[in-house]
């Protein structure tokens, strides 16, 4: 009788045990939505931002940015702030998935924590351009209710992972990411917000936010002039050149570099070819001004009365930039090509031997198909930035000559020239914009191309 006293105390203490852990996980499950509906009670009650008119401090509420007001004793107005919105569907969201028992309850989590991420973006955003929401007013400034909605975001996505990680969706490793997605989110994702200045004609006066809209206007006009001919043939022809005797240089280097025996003489070789990788361009446009300068150039001292202009004439410099890209280049893409290389198993090239191949028949019939791996993922790479140009190549080196804009202007090059010298930050932006959709459009005919080709090497 005892034992069985004692059995059944140990189970009502086991089951008491199992009971004990729904207590906390229902407040896990409730406080997102708590938090929700604090964030957005907190954003009309609290004031969102600040203003200075005529000496005097006032606050304005977030449900005055939400639905628009007239400010400054009627004279300023503000708009309804999309942002702002964005903020409160995201809160209205952590409130259902938080509420709603979902047959999969990791699913609601992930939505929680997704529209979480959404509302700390939203929040930072608005916070942070206050002064774009208030125009003509002075000394605005971001006051309670921003802060509140950006510690709450936040603590909402911390209740997302936590539970998550109690469902063992996530584990302590995958924490370890968060500081790359932070620095992806903040300076891959959150710039993709100004994409809309292509789309305005902007007066400092008024404010980013205050310009007015002009639709495709900038595009009509960068399209109506030949530069933007210019900067995209330069652009996609340079890369063009880039890629193939980059991915070719780099292979023969690879395979000669393989073939050396000494250990020693092969890392004094990888050492060599790898030092003009790590020379900044500000260091190679003045060792290229060394050679071709028209007073004390070495080839122009060398040809005499024969040696051209070189930084007035655009003849050469095709030439020039493509042999520089390739010097410089070739180190990294020979050492990717060796590892590569170091990786086929001997025995393949043993039993070759004792076929009788030659040295340019294992080259021809091994190596290099079993390099077909690296060369396409290399390809697609570099296929990835072929409407990009490295800016100090064509900027720095040329040494930003007018003469030579016809072969050295590209989209990143005419962008900055719009933007610094021109203070034409719509046009600059309306070509960084056609430089990144139709770059993102190469990108995805390429892979399907590859794809097509040999699925397995293909991104996705």
């Amino acid at each position: 009788m005892k034992t069985q006293s004692t059995k059944n105390r140990n189970t009502t203490i086991q089951r008491a045990n199992k009971a004990e852990p729904g207590i906390p996980e229902a407040l896990l499950r409730l406080a997102p939505a708590v938090l929700a509906v604090a964030a957005v009670a907190l954003l009309y009650i609290l004031p969102y931002a600040t203003y200075q008119y005529k000496r005097r401090t006032y606050g304005i509420l977030g449900r005055s940015l939400l639905f628009g007001t007239k400010i400054a004793g009627g004279r300023h107005e503000v708009g309804q702030s999309t942002v702002l919105w964005i903020f409160v569907a995201s809160m209205a969201v952590v409130l259902i998935s938080s509420l709603i028992k979902l047959r999969k309850r990791v699913v609601s989590e992930e939505i929680m924590t997704i529209a979480g991420i959404a509302g700390l973006v939203s929040s930072a955003f608005m916070a942070s351009n206050v002064a774009g929401m208030l125009e003509g007013v002075k000394k605005t400034a971001a006051s309670t209710g921003a802060v509140a909605s950006v510690v709450l975001s936040i603590l909402v996505i911390a209740c997302g992972l936590y539970a998550l990680r109690e469902h063992k969706v996530l584990c302590s490793l995958d924490f370890m990411i968060l500081p790359g997605l932070l620095y992806f989110i903040i300076n891959n994702y959150i710039p993709m917000f100004g994409i809309y200045i292509a789309f305005k004609k902007i007066d400092y006066s008024r404010g980013l936010w205050g310009s007015d809209w002009v639709g495709f206007d900038n595009f009509k006009y960068l399209f109506s002039t030949t530069d933007a001919w210019v900067i995209t043939r330069n652009t996609l022809l340079y890369n063009a050149a880039f890629i193939v005797l980059g991915i070719v240089s780099g292979l023969v280097v690879g395979i000669c570099l393989s073939e050396v025996a000494r250990k020693a003489m092969q890392k004094f070789y990888q050492t060599s070819i790898l030092l003009p990788q790590l020379i900044s361009f500000v260091i190679v446009s003045y060792i290229v001004y060394a050679f071709l300068s028209n007073e004390t150039g070495l080839i122009t001292k060398a040809l005499g009365s024969a040696a051209p202009n070189f930084y007035a004439d655009k003849t050469w410099w095709p030439f020039i930039l493509i042999f520089i890209n390739v010097w410089k280049q070739l180190g990294y893409n020979g050492i990717i090509f060796l590892s590569s290389i170091v990786g086929i198993d001997y025995g393949i090239y043993e039993a070759a031997r004792v076929d009788g191949a030659t040295r340019w028949q294992m080259i021809w019939k091994i190596t290099i198909p079993q390099l077909k791996p690296t060369i396409m993922t290399l390809f697609l790479l570099q296929v990835g930035r072929i409407f990009y140009s490295d800016f100090g190549l064509f900027y720095q080196v040329p040494l930003n000559a007018g003469a030579l804009y016809d072969v050295t202007n590209t989209i990143d090059t005419y962008v900055y020239r719009a933007l610094m010298v021109n203070n034409n930050i719509s046009l600059a932006s309306a070509a960084s914009t056609y430089q990144a959709i139709v770059g993102f459009a190469i990108v995805l005919v390429v892979n399907l191309i590859v794809r097509k080709v040999d699925k397995e090497n293909a991104m996705f």
